[in-house]
């Protein structure tokens, strides 16, 4: 297995591991692939015998046909050609619908593959990375398999057909007629071994274009509050640069190959045109067969044309399969571990993003079952941290995170999103209703469910909707602002009845009057079951059981809203310090 890895990037296939892709594509529809081949050999068939029977034609005539039977052939000649169009029709309609049934199979494969990736592994990746893939590379596998593939493999059939009907018609001619072949391959090897790192990179280049532009836009609030425009700016002419540059070195290639194509597909036809007609003055070949296999030389052009145009957009293809590819070889996580429980402990943790530094120090939390643990800290202190880990999205390099006994990270992930739920600042809204995003969480919940759980989280905007549940939300439809995003996303943990429940500052975009009260009722409606809360903005720590204070990675001071008050230490600080007051 040929994977390339490159660091913090999704991996790119090696080309064993694309030629077995591409074979159990294949294999998947064979039937169909075997009659596709089988319509574009006969239509081959019939267009290589045209310049055959033209030349029985005029060797007859000068053997003395009469012209019952000259017309006789010609007429077969008439019905070949109509044949011919018959059966390149049939071949091309059936072989755009094998290529779109193979293009859906990859489509479906590849998003079903994303979607199992360890959330941590797709961040790390990059959205760009991912997105690139998925869009613009299965995009232009999908165009490889419905049209370049077939164009290609019916220009093959037909080079490999006419070969053959020039060696029927004369040995010795057909000797003359491959001369050039040795020139097409080597060119044609050598184009495809240097280009293939040229159109991998061009990707990769694309990748980092799309990179640029999302984390941009992304945070473009961000970047207008700190006047970087320039500097997005910068990056992002920079990356196109890089673009340019990877596309001048396609052209570059091409300057060279397709001359050398010409050249080297005119020899054969004007070498067996002068010996031809030699060796027909010395009575070894017919006029005839010298114009039969003549013309077959220039009906090569055709299909060694088109394959030969069709090469830089084969290994565009080609080069978008890899990535593609590579996200399937990627190793799956061994998870195994069965939790027996709910119980959630971080034991002496110490973990760091990436190269860098430690984030948590040794850090020991044990949120009780059926507690509202509330996490409170400076910026920067390792609250997120600790959501991650509890999700599972992460993995500590030292200590241990644990799930009614499990280390977290090793419970499957099916099994853990039922019993962990992670709620953050961003939550996606799908193009369809109210109800199907709503059922995401439990798809067997009716509309009065449904309801519930919005009126539970303050939703009230839900029974303005113009079709009730059956309004359709998304960016072209009805829009949701960031508050009503996150009650949405809290209705979804309601309905999914997690055993625990980790809010990142979950109702960070309601507006402050408001969010006690959503909390309140999230917490009621979640009663009984553990929920750890990442708070910057303290007034959901007040009514918390209990308080955990986190300082450079390292539990500080834990207990009540009134026993920290008490002690003065580092929660007293920030709570005062929130309240404007001067301590």
């Amino acid at each position: 297995m040929s994977v390339k890895e490159t660091a913090g990037r999704l991996p790119v296939a090696g080309r064993a591991a694309m030629v077995e892709a591409i074979r159990r594509l294949v294999l998947a529809d064979r039937r169909a692939f075997a009659g596709v081949v089988a319509l574009y050999v006969l239509a081959a068939g019939a267009s290589a015998a045209l310049p055959v029977m033209l030349g029985e034609v005029i060797d007859g005539i000068g053997t003395g046909w009469t012209a019952s039977r000259v017309d006789l052939v010609c007429g077969v000649i008439v019905a070949c050609v109509l044949l011919q169009l018959v059966l390149m029709r049939t071949g091309r309609r059936l072989g755009y619908r094998l290529g779109e049934r193979a293009a859906a199979r990859l489509r479906e494969s590849f998003i079903d593959r994303v979607l199992r990736l360890p959330l941590g592994t797709v961040e790390r990746a990059g959205t760009g990375d991912l997105a690139t893939r998925t869009s613009g590379d299965v995009g232009a596998v999908a165009e490889l398999l419905r049209k370049t593939a077939p164009e290609v493999a019916v220009a093959l059939i037909e080079g490999t057909v006419i070969i053959v009907a020039a060696f029927v018609v004369s040995p010795l001619l057909g000797l003359l007629f491959v001369v050039g072949m040795p020139m097409l391959f080597i060119a044609g090897r050598r184009y495809l071994r240097l280009a293939s790192p040229v159109f991998l990179s061009e990707r990769a280049a694309m990748s980092e274009i799309a990179e640029t532009a999302t984390a941009s836009a992304a945070g473009a609030q961000t970047v207008a509050a700190y006047r970087m425009q320039e500097e997005r700016g910068e990056a992002g002419y920079a990356r196109a640069a890089t673009h340019m540059d990877r596309l001048k070195g396609i052209v570059r290639l091409q300057t060279w190959f397709f001359p050398a194509t010409d050249l080297t597909f005119l020899t054969p036809a004007m070498v067996v045109t002068i010996v031809g007609a030699l060796w027909y003055l010395n009575d070894w070949v017919t006029v005839g067969e010298v114009v039969a296999v003549a013309m077959l030389t220039l009906r090569l052009d055709g299909p060694v044309f088109r394959t030969m145009m069709s090469l830089s957009e084969f290994q565009m293809g080609g080069a978008a399969m890899a990535r593609v590819e590579g996200v399937h070889l990627m190793p799956d996580e061994v998870r195994e571990a069965e939790p027996e429980g709910a119980e959630v402990r971080l034991d002496a943790v110490t973990f760091g993003y990436g190269d860098g530094p430690d984030v948590l120090h040794g850090l020991s939390l044990h949120p009780r079952r059926g507690e509202r643990l509330v996490v409170v800290g400076p910026s920067g202190a390792g609250k997120s941290t600790i959501a991650r880990l509890v999700a599972g999205i992460d993995r500590p390099r030292a200590g241990s995170v644990t799930l009614g006994g499990a280390p977290v990270a090793d419970i499957p992930l099916e099994v853990l999103r039922r019993k962990v739920v992670l709620v953050t600042q961003e939550h996606y809204i799908f193009t369809a209703t109210l109800r199907e995003n709503l059922n995401l969480a439990a798809p067997e919940a009716d509309d009065e469910a449904l309801r519930a759980a919005l009126a539970t989280v303050d939703a009230r905007w839900a029974a303005d909707l113009p079709e009730g549940m059956d309004t359709m939300l998304g960016d072209e439809h009805h829009r949701l602002n960031l508050a009503e995003a996150q009650q949405l996303a809290l209705a979804r943990v309601i309905l999914a009845d997690p055993d625990v429940v980790i809010l990142d500052e979950a109702t960070a975009g309601i507006d402050p009057g408001s969010a006690g009260n959503v909390e309140a009722a999230l917490a009621a409606a979640l009663n009984g079951r553990t929920v750890i809360a990442i708070a910057h903005q303290l007034q959901a720590a007040e009514s918390a059981d209990r308080i955990a204070v986190v300082q450079d990675g390292r539990i500080a001071e834990e207990g009540s809203h009134a026993e920290l008050l008490e002690a003065g230490g580092a929660y007293a600080s920030l709570w005062w310090a929130w309240k404007g007051v001067a301590v």
